[in-house]
């Protein structure tokens, strides 16, 4: 038998919201193509929740920086000559020109307007005002020209900021999530690669094509092998959940069952490997499909294969000098991150995905994939990662291209006349509608 655990959310106000979840079991449709609602996303989400702007490794030394943009707001993050860092809302403070375009290095401990020449330090502090003399002196007193900050904080080897002064400080507002992520290494883990397309679609009906199970069986043959409706359940496929305040989610590690009626152990976990190696380049890697292949060569019984592997992958990792998280039983097999970042992570690897409005436009948004990996001794890159795209669809591993298909045929079906509410499972999809209950305290404020 399935056991569901997760915190009950208590339902959230939703005084003053248009399109809101009053019923736990249904979502109202115009929340993913409302000008609306994503107008009151805009203006009471994103400047009040705690976003994860960028890796560290994006700005590995004093003077880099990188810019985070999400609908029209600009934030440039800054690394800092003690090694710690700012963000920054991307303005001069003259006359609003930006001072930092995607990614690069502020030379000299000097952050320079290309427009005219203004100058500050690393810290934000004024440092230049050229030909000075030409303005009333209450207009450049220093402490107004400071540049002005955004909230910061570091975790899991990224940096997550907050445009709201008020709001609470990253580690309340992770709380939960963050105790149950941390075993999984994400601060020793390293970019493969980083790839990016522009999805026509919702943010939030891409975001939860990855916040449920229940859509393996159809969507992804290669996941399900053939299994039948009365072989679906979370422990095999989803393992089972919890629901966190603050709109957070995770999923306990699987269970071991075997979803598919006359496959042996063995059978499907290398079938099942075979498939996220194929089908992600990210889930699974070389490096797994290498041990993988040398156990096929011993004479291993069928319900002991899945052992011998983790077995293996510990041996390897000891001697190679890669600093594995704890085995899966007693890690977390899947965490969402309030508002747009979702993770997977397996043997020390893990996909990431972040998800924002792409502007604007209500029903398109900017998709985000990263493959991570815990690296061997001596193989540790002091590169930065660049992103690539946006690439095409059909250019992605086959299970991307299959989620990202059922992205775009959802927001196609979301305007269909009669179609008021889609229609969740309590069970199946009660991350979605935590993050959707989460949302729409924030709208209600």
């Amino acid at each position: 038998m399935t056991i569901h655990t997760e915190h009950r959310i208590e339902q959230p106000s939703t005084i003053g919201v248009p399109f809101a979840v009053t019923d736990p079991s249904k979502v109202p449709a115009g929340r993913y193509f409302s000008p609306e609602f994503a107008q009151l996303e805009k203006e009471k989400l994103w400047p009040h929740v705690w976003q994860m702007a960028c890796r560290l490794d994006e700005i590995p030394r004093p003077g880099d920086f990188t810019e985070y943009k999400i609908n029209d707001q600009s934030i440039m993050v800054v690394r800092q000559a003690d090694n710690t860092v700012k963000a920054y809302f991307n303005a001069c403070r003259h006359r609003a020109t930006a001072l930092a375009t995607d990614t690069g290095t502020f030379h000299g401990g000097q952050i320079v307007c290309p427009y005219h020449g203004w100058r500050w330090n690393l810290d934000g502090s004024n440092s230049y005002v050229f030909a000075e003399r030409g303005f009333a002196p209450h207009c450049v007193e220093r402490d107004s020209l400071r540049l002005s900050e955004c909230q910061v904080g570091e975790l899991f080897g990224m940096v997550w900021i907050n445009m709201d002064p008020d709001a609470p400080p990253l580690s309340e507002a992770f709380g939960e999530i963050a105790e149950v992520m941390a075993p999984i290494g994400f601060d020793r883990m390293q970019v493969r690669w980083w790839r990016h397309l522009i999805l026509p679609g919702n943010w939030k009906v891409a975001q939860e094509a990855f916040l449920e199970a229940y859509h393996v069986m159809q969507a992804h043959p290669s996941l399900a092998m053939g299994a039948a409706d009365d072989d679906f359940n979370l422990d095999a496929f989803g393992g089972t959940f919890e629901c966190f305040k603050g709109g957070h989610a995770h999923m306990l590690p699987l269970t071991g069952e075997v979803p598919v009626e006359g496959m042996t152990v063995a059978d499907y976990f290398i079938q099942f490997n075979n498939a996220l190696y194929f089908g992600t380049d990210a889930y699974a890697t070389e490096r797994e499909m290498f041990i993988q292949q040398g156990l096929l060569e011993r004479d291993i019984e069928p319900e002991q294969f899945p052992l011998a592997f983790f077995g293996a992958l510990y041996e390897y990792a000891q001697g190679a000098g890669i600093p594995l998280p704890p085995p899966p039983a007693n890690t977390s097999g899947y965490g969402h991150i309030f508002p747009n970042i979702t993770v997977l992570p397996a043997y020390g690897n893990s996909i990431m995905y972040r998800v924002r409005p792409n502007g604007d436009d209500p029903e398109s948004c900017v998709f985000e994939v990263w493959a991570l990996q815990i690296p061997a001794a001596g193989e540790e890159s002091q590169d930065r990662p660049e992103l690539e795209g946006p690439i095409p669809i059909e250019d992605w591993p086959q299970i991307f291209k299959e989620d990202f298909a059922n992205i775009i045929a959802q927001q196609k079906g979301l305007k269909t006349q009669g179609l008021d509410d889609l229609v969740l499972s309590e069970q199946y999809e009660a991350m979605i509608v935590n993050s959707h209950q989460t949302i729409d305290q924030y709208l209600a404020r």
